[in-house]
């Protein structure tokens, strides 16, 4: 099953109701007995980082930001407990660029492919980069690399350098992606989960820490923002 996502759905304003169907979506493909591998691939037609800078930017300057902030915040947590509990190998694959916030959603898959021309961009006006899911470095087999290091030493986070500290587990030429990712998904395909499951229990025991983890994340970047909104200086501008 290919899952093409369209990022701003985390930042629903008025409603939960794009994150409420995919919730529902992932359930049925976890129950499912013929899907075995799941690819969550960002390049979906409407998804651009320009379009998610200007909806984060809009409810960032909204008077009822804190509000808006949670939600994103409590979307994200969902989203990515949800797919970190799926019942088969996940794999994310990256080939627009992303914010740190949207690449640390692919912490919850088991494989992470990006294209070699990806970056994470580290544009951070109106905290657009804000560094929510560093929980997840903590809770995985990736916590030795420095997240702090790797995320915001340069203004551009580049596929080479995450392929060298391994938290991508494949770069692949754009025009090559989609083919090596289909032989790799039907490769993982012909095992059962059970073959999977010794080495995925210990992330499942995990969960409930991970869980709180984000949630304490959630107050904690919340309060970092009121911080900047109340001081004389708005706007938190490009790394240099």
């Amino acid at each position: 099953m290919v899952l093409h996502l369209d990022y701003n759905l985390i930042l629903e304003q008025e409603t939960f109701d794009h994150r409420s169907q995919l919730l529902e979506f992932l359930d049925e493909v976890n129950d499912s007995e013929e899907i075995k591998t799941l690819v969550i691939s960002n390049n979906h037609p409407n998804f651009s980082l320009e379009k998610y800078k200007e909806k984060w930017n809009a409810l960032y300057e909204a008077t009822n930001y804190e509000g808006n902030i949670l939600r994103i915040f409590r979307t994200f947590n969902q989203l990515l407990l949800k797919i970190k509990s799926m019942h088969m190998v996940v794999f994310s694959v990256y080939s627009k660029p992303v914010n740190t916030m949207l690449f640390s959603l692919s912490m919850a898959s088991d494989l992470r492919i990006v294209s070699r021309d990806f970056y994470i961009d580290n544009d951070n006006y109106n905290f657009v980069n804000i560094p929510k899911g560093g929980a997840t470095f903590v809770e995985s087999s990736l916590m030795y690399v420095n997240p702090i290091k790797i995320l915001f030493q340069n203004d551009k986070v580049h596929s080479s350098d995450l392929l060298q500290k391994h938290i991508a587990d494949e770069a692949i030429a754009q025009e090559d992606l989609k083919e090596r990712v289909f032989n790799m998904a039907m490769r993982y395909s012909k095992f059962d989960y059970v073959e999977f499951e010794a080495v995925k229990m210990i992330e499942q025991s995990r969960m409930k820490k991970l869980d709180m983890y984000l949630q304490k994340e959630n107050n904690f970047l919340l309060s970092c923002i009121r911080k900047r909104k109340n001081s004389n200086d708005q706007h938190i501008f490009r790394i240099k």
